[in-house]
């Protein structure tokens, strides 16, 4: 029974990167999505602590951090993103109220992308507007033993309506897990295993730490993702901002920012407590 919530559980956990603006702003409820065809964005990892990393995950660390994709792991690599369609009145299974957005890709890398998309195209990624569906779904789907968490519903969380900060404060939260204005933060503790699809292995967490993902304000679109040990920060990625508009604080202004939701075709992984060894 385990096995196949596992698998069932990686094939909703594919998921993808995105970028959005302003244009449209359809609403269902108390919550609003925003973006168009043809936004675009692009992640940039800023911080990689080899030392830090290894004493969190292990020697093979790398494998670890590269659930978010082939690359992640390298200080500098950058990964791009462009919408092609948007479905704003989508349903998924036919029943909850959904945003679904079709991008196509460019893998982590160090250099120049190149001009064409390489082959994570045409994935899409769908999110709720109500957060009580969100929380309803992901308990039945996990038969009652787990609520929310982004590692469980990473499928969900690529992009979010607004207000992000109160869709992430009505979520109903697995325990260490918790909302903090505009970010989702996991207090992992010792003990806990991380699952890579890639690899088809489980990492221990070898020490404490904090994971945080942060979502843009005034688009709900994912906008990087770090982990700390004792308030230091040993990985992050984030939006890269275009050299053009330096220091716009909040996203605030009405122009193409770049910014995007990002839950990476590797986001699929599994935190265990040491009672489901």
């Amino acid at each position: 029974m385990k096995k196949s919530r596992y698998i069932l559980a990686i094939a909703l956990f594919l998921s993808i990167s995105f970028a959005i603006v302003p244009p449209a702003v359809p609403q269902i409820g108390t919550y609003q999505f925003h973006g168009a065809a043809g936004n675009q964005k692009i992640l940039k990892v800023n911080t990689v602590n080899n030392a830090s990393l290894e004493i969190l995950w292990g020697e093979n660390w790398t494998e670890v951090i590269e659930i978010f994709g082939a690359g992640a792991a390298n200080l500098g690599a950058r990964k791009k993103s462009v919408v092609t369609a948007v479905d704003f009145n989508a349903k998924y299974l036919g029943v909850y109220d959904a945003a679904n957005y079709t991008t196509d890709n460019w893998k982590w890398n160090t250099g120049a992308f190149p001009e064409t998309p390489d082959d994570l195209s045409g994935i899409n990624v769908t999110s709720f507007y109500n957060p009580n569906n969100l929380s309803s779904y992901v308990n039945a789907f996990y038969g009652g033993l787990s609520n929310v968490t982004v590692q469980n519903a990473g499928a969900f969380f690529a992009q979010l309506p607004t207000p992000v900060d109160e869709y992430l404060a009505e979520i109903i939260w697995n325990s260490r897990w918790e909302a903090v204005d505009n970010t989702a933060v996991h207090h992992g503790q010792v003990g806990d295993l991380v699952y890579s699809i890639y690899t088809a292995k489980f990492y221990a967490y070898l020490s404490n730490c904090t994971e945080t993902w942060t979502y843009d304000t005034t688009y709900g679109a994912w906008i990087g993702y770090k982990v700390a040990v004792n308030d230091t920060t040993i990985y992050e990625f984030s939006v890269e901002l275009p050299s053009v508009l330096p220091g716009i604080p909040g996203f605030e202004m009405a122009i193409l920012l770049g910014t995007t939701g990002f839950t990476a075709i590797g986001l699929i992984y599994l935190v265990m407590k040491k009672r489901h060894k």
